[in-house]
């Protein structure tokens, strides 16, 4: 999924999407009057990868509902950023265009991490997440 596509959803789910200073973190999705606001961190959308990763999983958590305060329960927390890197995963990196990747030759995290648009660690996270769940 190309990043267009993201702001796509965003903007039919009436999520606003904003660019600001964030130098503690790379973007926050925070819910108010009914709705989701997304602000990104002004340094990380200079990086098309970044940006991305940044915005699904962010996205994720509106998606899935996943709101918390800064002062609740760690493992609710812990819960809630699963589920959104969950929901990034699975948009920019579906199980069956992996496995194809992988078959076609693409086996670095590298050559995988470009070959679908977002950075090496998202890219781990995601083979982690698919290994996982495989066992699960």
């Amino acid at each position: 999924m190309d990043i267009n596509k993201l702001y796509n959803i965003a903007e039919s789910e009436g999520i606003t999407v904003s660019f600001l200073d964030l130098p503690r973190c790379r973007g926050i999705a925070l819910e108010s009057d009914g709705g989701y606001h997304i602000a990104l961190d002004t340094v990380a959308a200079g990086s098309p990868a970044e940006e991305k990763v940044i915005l699904a999983h962010e996205l994720g958590h509106c998606m899935s509902g996943g709101g918390y305060t800064l002062t609740g329960d760690s493992l609710v927390r812990i819960r809630l950023e699963r589920r959104a890197d969950r929901w990034a995963i699975e948009r920019l990196v579906p199980l069956s265009e992996l496995q194809e990747a992988i078959k076609q030759g693409d086996e670095a995290l590298s050559c995988l991490a470009e070959h679908f648009g977002v950075t090496e660690d998202f890219m781990q996270k995601a083979i982690k997440h698919y290994c996982a769940t495989k066992t699960a």
